[in-house]
Protein backbone atom coordinates (compact mmCIF):
# COMPACT_ATOMS: atom_id res chain seq x y z
CA UNK A 1 0.00 0.00 0.00
CA UNK A 2 1.43 3.38 -1.04
CA UNK A 3 1.78 5.98 1.70
CA UNK A 4 2.44 9.06 -0.47
CA UNK A 5 -1.14 10.34 -0.16
CA UNK A 6 -0.78 10.22 3.61
CA UNK A 7 2.65 11.82 3.86
CA UNK A 8 2.68 14.17 0.85
CA UNK A 9 -0.93 14.94 -0.07
CA UNK A 10 -1.61 17.28 -2.97
CA UNK A 11 -5.14 18.03 -1.67
CA UNK A 12 -6.97 17.50 1.61
CA UNK A 13 -10.66 17.13 2.47
CA UNK A 14 -11.73 17.91 6.03
CA UNK A 15 -14.86 15.91 6.85
CA UNK A 16 -16.66 17.68 9.66
CA UNK A 17 -15.04 21.07 9.04
CA UNK A 18 -16.42 23.76 11.30
CA UNK A 19 -16.19 27.39 12.33
CA UNK A 20 -16.35 26.21 15.94
CA UNK A 21 -13.10 25.51 17.86
CA UNK A 22 -12.98 21.84 16.87
CA UNK A 23 -10.50 19.57 15.08
CA UNK A 24 -12.23 20.44 11.82
CA UNK A 25 -11.32 24.11 12.26
CA UNK A 26 -7.85 23.54 13.73
CA UNK A 27 -6.76 21.46 10.76
CA UNK A 28 -7.62 24.16 8.24
CA UNK A 29 -6.06 26.89 10.39
CA UNK A 30 -2.85 24.82 10.64
CA UNK A 31 -2.69 24.31 6.88
CA UNK A 32 -3.10 28.05 6.34
CA UNK A 33 -0.27 28.86 8.75
CA UNK A 34 1.90 26.18 7.18
CA UNK A 35 1.31 27.57 3.70
CA UNK A 36 0.05 24.27 2.30
CA UNK A 37 0.20 24.61 -1.48
CA UNK A 38 -2.75 22.40 -2.48
CA UNK A 39 -6.51 22.84 -2.21
CA UNK A 40 -8.24 22.24 1.12
CA UNK A 41 -11.89 21.18 0.90
CA UNK A 42 -14.11 21.68 3.97
CA UNK A 43 -17.02 19.22 4.01
CA UNK A 44 -20.03 19.82 6.28
CA UNK A 45 -23.68 20.26 5.22
CA UNK A 46 -24.16 22.75 8.07
CA UNK A 47 -21.88 25.46 6.61
CA UNK A 48 -21.68 27.43 3.39
CA UNK A 49 -18.09 28.50 4.12
CA UNK A 50 -15.39 27.64 6.66
CA UNK A 51 -12.45 30.00 7.21
CA UNK A 52 -13.20 31.71 3.91
CA UNK A 53 -13.41 28.51 1.84
CA UNK A 54 -16.45 27.07 0.13
CA UNK A 55 -17.82 24.29 2.31
CA UNK A 56 -19.27 21.28 0.50
CA UNK A 57 -22.22 19.17 1.55
CA UNK A 58 -20.51 15.88 0.77
CA UNK A 59 -17.48 14.42 -0.97
CA UNK A 60 -19.41 13.93 -4.20
CA UNK A 61 -19.63 17.71 -4.65
CA UNK A 62 -15.87 18.29 -4.60
CA UNK A 63 -14.32 19.49 -7.87
CA UNK A 64 -11.70 16.73 -7.62
CA UNK A 65 -10.95 13.63 -5.60
CA UNK A 66 -8.73 14.69 -2.68
CA UNK A 67 -5.59 12.73 -1.91
CA UNK A 68 -6.52 12.43 1.73
CA UNK A 69 -9.64 12.79 3.86
CA UNK A 70 -9.43 13.78 7.52
CA UNK A 71 -12.48 12.47 9.41
CA UNK A 72 -13.35 14.92 12.19
CA UNK A 73 -16.52 13.07 13.17
CA UNK A 74 -17.43 10.64 15.93
CA UNK A 75 -16.82 6.90 15.62
CA UNK A 76 -20.54 6.21 15.24
CA UNK A 77 -20.72 8.46 12.14
CA UNK A 78 -17.55 7.57 10.28
CA UNK A 79 -18.55 4.52 8.20
CA UNK A 80 -20.82 6.26 5.70
CA UNK A 81 -18.43 9.12 4.77
CA UNK A 82 -15.50 6.68 4.69
CA UNK A 83 -17.38 4.52 2.18
CA UNK A 84 -18.14 7.66 0.15
CA UNK A 85 -14.46 8.62 0.23
CA UNK A 86 -13.52 5.19 -1.04
CA UNK A 87 -15.97 5.50 -3.96
CA UNK A 88 -14.63 8.99 -4.72
CA UNK A 89 -11.08 7.68 -5.09
CA UNK A 90 -9.46 9.00 -1.90
CA UNK A 91 -6.12 7.24 -1.28
CA UNK A 92 -5.35 8.37 2.27
CA UNK A 93 -7.42 8.84 5.42
CA UNK A 94 -7.08 9.80 9.07
CA UNK A 95 -9.68 8.89 11.69
CA UNK A 96 -9.15 10.67 15.00
CA UNK A 97 -11.94 9.45 17.21
CA UNK A 98 -11.68 6.49 19.59
CA UNK A 99 -14.38 3.94 20.27
CA UNK A 100 -12.91 1.11 18.23
CA UNK A 101 -10.78 -1.94 19.14
CA UNK A 102 -9.92 -0.44 22.53
CA UNK A 103 -13.62 -0.47 23.50
CA UNK A 104 -14.55 -4.15 23.44
CA UNK A 105 -16.44 -6.31 20.94
CA UNK A 106 -18.58 -3.54 19.45
CA UNK A 107 -15.55 -1.36 18.89
CA UNK A 108 -13.61 -4.23 17.34
CA UNK A 109 -16.46 -4.79 14.86
CA UNK A 110 -16.42 -1.11 13.89
CA UNK A 111 -12.65 -1.20 13.46
CA UNK A 112 -12.90 -4.32 11.31
CA UNK A 113 -15.45 -2.58 9.08
CA UNK A 114 -13.33 0.51 8.47
CA UNK A 115 -10.24 -1.64 7.93
CA UNK A 116 -12.12 -3.73 5.36
CA UNK A 117 -13.18 -0.65 3.37
CA UNK A 118 -9.65 0.75 3.36
CA UNK A 119 -8.03 -2.51 2.31
CA UNK A 120 -10.58 -3.13 -0.44
CA UNK A 121 -9.98 0.33 -1.93
CA UNK A 122 -6.28 0.69 -1.18
CA UNK A 123 -6.72 3.56 1.30
CA UNK A 124 -3.71 4.27 3.53
CA UNK A 125 -5.44 4.77 6.88
CA UNK A 126 -3.80 6.39 9.89
CA UNK A 127 -5.68 5.48 13.07
CA UNK A 128 -8.34 5.34 14.28
CA UNK A 129 -7.89 6.80 17.76
CA UNK A 130 -4.88 8.87 16.68
CA UNK A 131 -3.63 12.43 16.19
CA UNK A 132 -2.67 12.18 12.52
CA UNK A 133 0.35 12.99 10.39
CA UNK A 134 2.64 16.02 10.18
CA UNK A 135 5.14 16.77 7.38
CA UNK A 136 6.92 20.09 7.99
CA UNK A 137 9.06 19.87 4.83
CA UNK A 138 5.98 19.45 2.64
CA UNK A 139 3.98 22.02 4.67
CA UNK A 140 1.18 19.51 5.06
CA UNK A 141 -0.66 18.42 8.18
CA UNK A 142 -3.51 16.21 9.23
CA UNK A 143 -2.24 16.51 12.81
CA UNK A 144 -5.09 17.51 15.12
CA UNK A 145 -3.29 20.09 17.25
CA UNK A 146 -3.45 23.60 15.82
CA UNK A 147 -0.11 24.84 14.51
CA UNK A 148 0.79 28.25 15.92
CA UNK A 149 4.33 28.79 14.64
CA UNK A 150 6.02 26.63 11.99
CA UNK A 151 9.46 28.20 12.55
CA UNK A 152 12.03 25.58 13.55
CA UNK A 153 9.60 22.70 13.11
CA UNK A 154 11.29 21.14 10.06
CA UNK A 155 14.26 18.91 10.76
CA UNK A 156 15.61 15.39 10.31
CA UNK A 157 13.78 13.38 13.00
CA UNK A 158 10.97 11.06 11.98
CA UNK A 159 8.60 10.01 14.76
CA UNK A 160 6.22 7.03 14.84
CA UNK A 161 4.16 6.89 18.02
CA UNK A 162 1.27 4.77 19.20
CA UNK A 163 0.65 7.54 21.76
CA UNK A 164 -0.61 10.96 20.74
CA UNK A 165 0.57 12.72 23.91
CA UNK A 166 4.10 11.48 23.25
CA UNK A 167 4.03 13.47 19.99
CA UNK A 168 2.67 16.50 21.83
CA UNK A 169 5.58 16.39 24.28
CA UNK A 170 8.21 16.16 21.55
CA UNK A 171 6.69 18.87 19.37
CA UNK A 172 6.73 21.34 22.25
CA UNK A 173 10.53 21.67 22.02
CA UNK A 174 12.37 22.28 18.74
CA UNK A 175 15.50 23.87 20.20
CA UNK A 176 17.89 21.02 19.37
CA UNK A 177 16.15 19.20 16.53
CA UNK A 178 13.17 19.47 14.22
CA UNK A 179 11.07 16.88 12.45
CA UNK A 180 10.82 15.33 9.01
CA UNK A 181 7.54 13.57 9.83
CA UNK A 182 5.46 12.93 12.92
CA UNK A 183 2.95 10.09 12.89
CA UNK A 184 0.51 9.37 15.69
CA UNK A 185 -0.61 5.92 14.58
CA UNK A 186 -3.23 5.08 17.23
CA UNK A 187 -4.98 1.71 16.89
CA UNK A 188 -3.24 0.89 13.59
CA UNK A 189 -6.29 -0.71 11.97
CA UNK A 190 -4.61 -0.79 8.55
CA UNK A 191 -1.13 0.72 8.68
CA UNK A 192 1.13 -0.39 11.53
CA UNK A 193 4.40 0.98 12.92
CA UNK A 194 6.32 -1.20 10.45
CA UNK A 195 4.73 0.57 7.47
CA UNK A 196 5.75 3.99 8.77
CA UNK A 197 9.25 2.80 9.67
CA UNK A 198 9.72 1.47 6.14
CA UNK A 199 8.71 4.82 4.68
CA UNK A 200 11.00 6.80 6.98
CA UNK A 201 13.93 4.46 6.30
CA UNK A 202 13.78 5.55 2.64
CA UNK A 203 12.83 9.19 3.23
CA UNK A 204 15.62 11.63 2.23
CA UNK A 205 14.62 14.18 4.89
CA UNK A 206 14.91 11.67 7.74
CA UNK A 207 18.26 11.08 9.46
CA UNK A 208 17.11 9.49 12.72
CA UNK A 209 13.87 7.66 13.60
CA UNK A 210 12.16 7.59 16.96
CA UNK A 211 9.34 5.29 18.01
CA UNK A 212 7.00 5.04 20.99
CA UNK A 213 5.75 1.46 20.83
CA UNK A 214 3.04 -0.24 22.84
CA UNK A 215 2.51 -3.17 20.48
CA UNK A 216 4.60 -4.81 17.75
CA UNK A 217 1.75 -6.02 15.56
CA UNK A 218 3.79 -7.68 12.80
CA UNK A 219 7.21 -8.69 14.15
CA UNK A 220 8.58 -9.91 10.82
CA UNK A 221 7.82 -6.68 8.98
CA UNK A 222 8.87 -4.64 11.99
CA UNK A 223 12.36 -6.15 12.11
CA UNK A 224 12.63 -5.90 8.33
CA UNK A 225 11.95 -2.16 8.67
CA UNK A 226 14.61 -1.90 11.40
CA UNK A 227 17.08 -3.67 9.12
CA UNK A 228 16.17 -1.33 6.30
CA UNK A 229 16.89 1.70 8.49
CA UNK A 230 20.18 0.20 9.66
CA UNK A 231 21.21 -0.41 6.05
CA UNK A 232 20.60 3.32 5.43
CA UNK A 233 22.67 4.08 8.57
CA UNK A 234 19.72 5.74 10.27
CA UNK A 235 19.57 5.18 14.04
CA UNK A 236 16.19 3.97 15.31
CA UNK A 237 15.47 4.96 18.92
CA UNK A 238 12.63 3.01 20.55
CA UNK A 239 10.78 3.55 23.81
CA UNK A 240 8.80 0.35 24.35
CA UNK A 241 6.28 0.33 27.18
CA UNK A 242 4.59 -2.71 28.68
CA UNK A 243 7.05 -4.04 31.22
CA UNK A 244 4.58 -3.94 34.13
CA UNK A 245 1.33 -5.90 34.35
CA UNK A 246 -0.74 -2.75 34.95
CA UNK A 247 0.89 -1.17 31.90
CA UNK A 248 -0.10 -4.13 29.74
CA UNK A 249 -3.71 -3.76 30.86
CA UNK A 250 -3.57 -0.03 30.14
CA UNK A 251 -2.29 -0.71 26.60
CA UNK A 252 -5.23 -3.01 25.87
CA UNK A 253 -7.71 -0.30 26.84
CA UNK A 254 -5.74 2.50 25.17
CA UNK A 255 -5.19 1.27 21.61
CA UNK A 256 -6.51 -2.29 21.79
CA UNK A 257 -2.98 -3.66 21.47
CA UNK A 258 -1.17 -6.50 23.19
CA UNK A 259 2.16 -5.47 24.72
CA UNK A 260 3.86 -8.84 24.33
CA UNK A 261 6.79 -10.19 26.33
CA UNK A 262 9.10 -7.26 27.16
CA UNK A 263 12.21 -9.44 27.22
CA UNK A 264 11.48 -10.76 23.75
CA UNK A 265 10.92 -7.28 22.36
CA UNK A 266 14.16 -6.01 23.90
CA UNK A 267 16.10 -8.88 22.34
CA UNK A 268 14.42 -8.22 19.00
CA UNK A 269 15.37 -4.54 19.10
CA UNK A 270 18.94 -5.28 20.12
CA UNK A 271 19.37 -7.94 17.43
CA UNK A 272 18.27 -5.49 14.73
CA UNK A 273 20.39 -2.52 15.84
CA UNK A 274 17.62 -0.40 17.34
CA UNK A 275 18.50 1.68 20.40
CA UNK A 276 16.07 0.89 23.21
CA UNK A 277 15.61 3.55 25.89
CA UNK A 278 13.80 3.51 29.22
CA UNK A 279 12.10 6.91 29.34
CA UNK A 280 11.41 10.15 27.51
CA UNK A 281 14.58 11.85 28.77
CA UNK A 282 16.80 9.08 27.39
CA UNK A 283 14.78 9.09 24.17
CA UNK A 284 15.23 12.83 23.68
CA UNK A 285 18.93 12.89 24.54
CA UNK A 286 19.80 10.07 22.12
CA UNK A 287 17.97 11.86 19.32
CA UNK A 288 19.75 15.10 20.27
CA UNK A 289 23.11 13.29 20.21
CA UNK A 290 22.28 11.96 16.75
CA UNK A 291 22.30 15.54 15.45
CA UNK A 292 26.10 15.45 15.38
CA UNK A 293 27.42 15.88 11.86
CA UNK A 294 30.11 13.27 12.53
CA UNK A 295 29.12 9.84 13.86
CA UNK A 296 31.37 8.38 16.56
CA UNK A 297 33.85 5.73 15.45
CA UNK A 298 34.11 4.28 18.95
CA UNK A 299 32.93 4.59 22.55
CA UNK A 300 35.99 6.19 24.15
CA UNK A 301 35.03 9.65 25.43
CA UNK A 302 37.32 12.50 26.37
CA UNK A 303 35.70 15.18 28.55
CA UNK A 304 36.89 18.76 29.07
CA UNK A 305 35.57 20.56 32.18
CA UNK A 306 36.43 23.58 34.29
CA UNK A 307 36.06 21.86 37.65
CA UNK A 308 37.92 19.16 39.52
CA UNK A 309 34.83 18.31 41.54
CA UNK A 310 32.74 17.99 38.40
CA UNK A 311 35.40 15.71 36.92
CA UNK A 312 35.07 13.47 39.97
CA UNK A 313 31.28 13.35 39.65
CA UNK A 314 31.57 12.44 35.97
CA UNK A 315 33.97 9.60 36.85
CA UNK A 316 31.56 8.17 39.43
CA UNK A 317 28.68 8.28 36.97
CA UNK A 318 30.80 6.80 34.18
CA UNK A 319 31.80 3.88 36.40
CA UNK A 320 28.20 3.12 37.36
CA UNK A 321 26.92 3.49 33.79
CA UNK A 322 29.65 1.47 32.02
CA UNK A 323 30.91 4.49 30.07
CA UNK A 324 34.42 4.48 28.63
CA UNK A 325 36.54 7.48 29.73
CA UNK A 326 40.14 6.30 29.22
CA UNK A 327 42.88 8.24 31.03
CA UNK A 328 45.33 10.37 29.08
CA UNK A 329 48.65 8.77 28.23
CA UNK A 330 51.79 9.75 30.13
CA UNK A 331 52.97 11.77 27.12
CA UNK A 332 49.64 13.59 26.87
CA UNK A 333 49.69 14.33 30.61
CA UNK A 334 53.17 15.77 30.27
CA UNK A 335 51.95 18.06 27.50
CA UNK A 336 48.97 19.11 29.61
CA UNK A 337 51.28 19.94 32.51
CA UNK A 338 53.46 22.04 30.25
CA UNK A 339 50.65 23.87 28.43
CA UNK A 340 47.83 24.05 30.97
CA UNK A 341 49.44 23.47 34.36
CA UNK A 342 48.71 20.97 37.08
CA UNK A 343 45.48 18.94 36.73
CA UNK A 344 44.06 16.47 39.21
CA UNK A 345 43.35 12.83 38.47
CA UNK A 346 44.53 11.08 35.31
CA UNK A 347 43.52 13.78 32.83
CA UNK A 348 40.07 12.49 31.82
CA UNK A 349 37.91 14.36 32.57
CA UNK A 350 40.38 17.15 32.04
CA UNK A 351 39.95 20.17 34.32
CA UNK A 352 41.16 22.83 31.90
CA UNK A 353 41.21 25.56 34.55
CA UNK A 354 44.80 24.53 35.30
CA UNK A 355 46.87 27.65 35.85
CA UNK A 356 43.77 29.83 35.84
CA UNK A 357 43.74 31.03 32.22
CA UNK A 358 40.75 29.09 30.93
CA UNK A 359 40.55 31.07 27.69
CA UNK A 360 44.10 30.10 26.72
CA UNK A 361 43.83 26.55 28.05
CA UNK A 362 40.69 25.44 26.25
CA UNK A 363 42.19 25.08 22.74
CA UNK A 364 45.01 22.96 24.20
CA UNK A 365 42.54 20.79 26.12
CA UNK A 366 40.41 20.14 23.04
CA UNK A 367 43.53 19.48 21.00
CA UNK A 368 44.85 16.87 23.45
CA UNK A 369 41.76 14.69 23.02
CA UNK A 370 41.62 15.33 19.29
CA UNK A 371 45.20 14.10 18.89
CA UNK A 372 44.83 11.19 21.31
CA UNK A 373 44.63 7.72 19.70
CA UNK A 374 42.87 6.54 22.87
CA UNK A 375 39.77 8.72 22.44
CA UNK A 376 37.04 8.71 19.78
CA UNK A 377 34.79 11.52 21.05
CA UNK A 378 35.37 14.99 22.51
CA UNK A 379 32.89 16.41 25.02
CA UNK A 380 32.91 19.92 26.47
CA UNK A 381 30.96 20.03 29.74
CA UNK A 382 29.67 23.53 30.37
CA UNK A 383 26.29 24.92 31.47
CA UNK A 384 24.82 27.82 29.49
CA UNK A 385 21.21 28.86 29.95
CA UNK A 386 18.84 31.63 28.98
CA UNK A 387 18.70 34.50 31.46
CA UNK A 388 21.54 33.33 33.71
CA UNK A 389 22.35 35.88 36.46
CA UNK A 390 26.14 35.49 36.46
CA UNK A 391 28.85 35.80 33.82
CA UNK A 392 28.77 38.15 30.88
CA UNK A 393 27.17 36.57 27.80
CA UNK A 394 30.21 37.31 25.63
CA UNK A 395 32.37 35.06 27.86
CA UNK A 396 30.23 32.03 27.14
CA UNK A 397 30.18 32.86 23.45
CA UNK A 398 33.97 33.09 23.40
CA UNK A 399 34.37 29.62 24.93
CA UNK A 400 31.87 28.13 22.50
CA UNK A 401 33.60 29.76 19.54
CA UNK A 402 36.82 28.01 20.59
CA UNK A 403 34.92 24.73 20.86
CA UNK A 404 33.27 25.25 17.48
CA UNK A 405 36.67 25.93 15.89
CA UNK A 406 38.15 22.79 17.45
CA UNK A 407 35.22 20.70 16.18
CA UNK A 408 35.53 22.09 12.65
CA UNK A 409 39.22 21.13 12.51
CA UNK A 410 38.69 17.61 13.88
CA UNK A 411 37.55 14.34 12.36
CA UNK A 412 36.07 13.32 15.71
CA UNK A 413 32.53 14.24 16.81
CA UNK A 414 32.32 17.02 19.40
CA UNK A 415 29.40 17.36 21.83
CA UNK A 416 28.42 20.11 24.24
CA UNK A 417 27.23 18.58 27.53
CA UNK A 418 25.12 20.39 30.11
CA UNK A 419 25.15 18.93 33.59
CA UNK A 420 21.34 18.78 33.77
CA UNK A 421 18.69 17.98 31.13
CA UNK A 422 16.79 20.99 29.82
CA UNK A 423 19.40 23.62 30.72
CA UNK A 424 20.48 25.44 27.57
CA UNK A 425 20.91 28.78 25.87
CA UNK A 426 18.67 28.83 22.80
CA UNK A 427 20.92 31.08 20.67
CA UNK A 428 24.03 29.06 21.45
CA UNK A 429 22.26 25.79 20.73
CA UNK A 430 21.08 27.13 17.36
CA UNK A 431 24.59 28.17 16.40
CA UNK A 432 26.13 24.84 17.41
CA UNK A 433 23.33 22.99 15.63
CA UNK A 434 24.17 24.86 12.41
CA UNK A 435 27.80 23.83 12.90
CA UNK A 436 26.87 20.15 13.25
CA UNK A 437 27.66 20.02 16.98
CA UNK A 438 25.08 18.21 19.08
CA UNK A 439 24.01 19.50 22.50
CA UNK A 440 23.02 16.98 25.18
CA UNK A 441 21.85 17.39 28.77
CA UNK A 442 22.47 15.54 32.04
CA UNK A 443 25.78 13.89 32.87
CA UNK A 444 24.28 10.40 33.08
CA UNK A 445 21.66 10.97 30.38
CA UNK A 446 23.83 12.99 27.99
CA UNK A 447 26.98 10.87 28.16
CA UNK A 448 24.77 7.78 28.10
CA UNK A 449 23.08 9.02 24.92
CA UNK A 450 26.45 9.59 23.25
CA UNK A 451 27.53 6.10 24.29
CA UNK A 452 24.34 4.46 23.00
CA UNK A 453 24.80 6.20 19.68
CA UNK A 454 28.45 5.15 19.56
CA UNK A 455 27.55 1.51 20.21
CA UNK A 456 24.99 1.69 17.44
CA UNK A 457 27.50 3.22 15.00
CA UNK A 458 30.01 0.49 15.80
CA UNK A 459 27.44 -2.28 15.26
CA UNK A 460 26.31 -0.74 11.96
CA UNK A 461 29.89 -0.60 10.79
CA UNK A 462 30.52 -4.29 11.45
Amino acid sequence: MRLEALFRPKSIAVIGASEKPTIGRRLIASLDRFGFAGPVFPVNPGYATVLGRTCYTNLGELPEAPDIAAFCVGHERVLKPLAAAAERGVKGAVIYDGGFAERGNGGRRRQSQIAGICRDYGIALCGPNCMGVLNPHHHSSTYLQELRDPAGLAGNVGIVSQSGAFCVSLLNDVRRFGFSHVVSSGNEAVLAAADYLEYLADDPHTKVIGGFIETVRDPDRFVAALDRAAAQRKPVVVLKVGGAERTRHAITTHTGGVAGDPGFVSELLRAHQAIEVADLVEFTEVIAAAQSMKPPAGRRIGVVTSSGGLAELILDIAASADLQLPPLSAAAMAEVGHRIGFVSGDGNPLDAWGNGTFLANLPHAFGVFDASPDHDIVVFCRDNCDGQPFEAPDVGWTYLELFERAAANSSKPHYLLHTRPGVMNREQVARLRDAGIAVVGGIREGLGAIDRLARNSISEGV
